[in-house]
């Protein structure tokens, strides 16, 4: 059996020495592949957390300016309500100083009655004072909160409409008490007017030498 030659050993060797190499690089191809395709993965994932996070900075910036508007609107209101309950309480002060004026002048039924006019006034006046005053602890306590619940503005938009419509109630009453208190004071006028001519007639007076205006 004769030997291999030189040159044959040296083409073998060649041969195997391009298959690994060409082996190597078919690995080195699919490695560097797997971490393209990670890569693109990690980046996706990564875009998708960048949106959501500006998705949820966007709504957390309208949930500020909608918070904003409501305290602004609540500041409206408080000052609103402040206002009306100065206005009712110097209605209260001239009402409670035109019956000090008129003490004395009528009987006791009317006595009772403006007694009685005066009380509804400081009830209607405590009333819508104490509503303002919880109003106000309510406000306080919810600009301290950052987060709101769509459930927690509805009770409060459902709050501020009943407290306008109370104050509308109120005004009603308002009205309808002074009209009452206009006739009351016709009817004292009319009952002085007649006593006055009572008077006169028993005295033997004339009843046109006096002016009905000095009653």
């Amino acid at each position: 059996m004769s030997p291999r030659s030189p040159h044959l050993k040296f083409k073998n060797y060649n041969m195997g020495s391009c298959q690994t190499k060409e082996k190597s690089s078919r690995a080195s191809e699919r490695v560097v592949e797997g971490l393209k395709s990670k890569v693109r993965v990690l980046q996706g994932e990564i875009n998708e957390m960048m949106c959501m996070r500006e998705r949820e900075s966007q709504v957390y910036e309208r949930e500020l300016m909608v918070l904003a508007l409501r305290q602004a609107e609540w500041r409206r209101e408080r000052k609103r309500l402040k206002d009306e309950l100065r206005r009712l309480g110097r209605v209260v002060e001239e009402k409670e100083e035109r019956l000090r004026c008129m003490e004395g002048c009528c009987v006791l039924e009317e006595q009772a009655r403006r007694d009685e006019t005066l009380e509804k006034w400081k009830q209607l006046y405590f009333a819508i004072k104490v509503e303002l005053d919880d109003l106000i602890s309510r406000t306080h306590q919810e600009e301290r909160l950052m987060c709101w619940k769509t459930d927690e503005e509805e009770m409060v938009m459902k709050e501020l409409q009943a407290k306008e419509e109370r104050i509308e109630l109120l005004q009603a009453k308002l009205a309808s008490m002074e009209d009452q208190e206009f006739k009351r004071e016709r009817e004292v006028d009319i009952l002085r007017q007649s006593l006055r001519i009572m008077s006169h007639k028993k005295r033997g007076t004339k009843p046109g030498k006096r002016s009905i205006q000095e009653f």
